[in-house]
């Protein structure tokens, strides 16, 4: 998760010596999510569905290495994603005061914890002891304690 939360940090730094502030990223990161709300949801859960059903075709016909490869690259990707939404939802809530978790982020978690779900489980399809539980405890816990930090901020102020 360190290394993740290093990625997105980095991005977002880039992105503030780059000129872009959060008012910038927020209006537009808005509109495309209410404008494609249920192509993602339709589309992220199809495709969760998908990568579920090919992984027990892949597992049952003994494609190993390709379903290892498919589902790895998958769980590393939405880690990185979900690492980068909660540092942006911080960001967001200390320069703008939105709370992007319940204000407009709500259906591309809903996709993320969705995919993060099926590859672990494609994961524990390739190899039963594979260790998920961790990672799946501690990335299901990342809103809660982003929601935490806004919470204890609101006291603060």
């Amino acid at each position: 998760m360190g290394r993740n939360f290093f990625i997105s940090g980095c991005a977002v730094v880039a992105f503030h010596f780059a000129g872009l502030t959060s008012a910038e990223v927020l209006a537009p990161l808005f509109g495309f999510l209410a404008a494609h709300q249920m192509a993602l949801l339709g589309g992220g859960l199809l495709g969760v569905l998908a990568l579920v059903c090919a992984s027990l075709l892949f597992g049952g016909i003994g494609f190993f290495n390709i379903l290892y490869v498919m589902a790895k690259a998958v769980y590393e990707l939405v880690q990185l994603l979900l690492c980068a939404m909660s540092l942006v939802a911080l960001v967001f809530w200390f320069d703008l005061g939105v709370n992007f978790w319940l204000e407009g982020g709500g259906t591309l978690a809903i996709v993320l914890y969705a995919w993060l779900y099926g590859a672990a489980f494609s994961l524990h399809v390739f190899d039963f002891n594979y260790p998920v539980k961790d990672v799946l405890l501690s990335y299901s816990a990342l809103p809660f304690a982003c929601l935490a930090m806004v919470w204890a901020s609101t006291l603060i102020r």
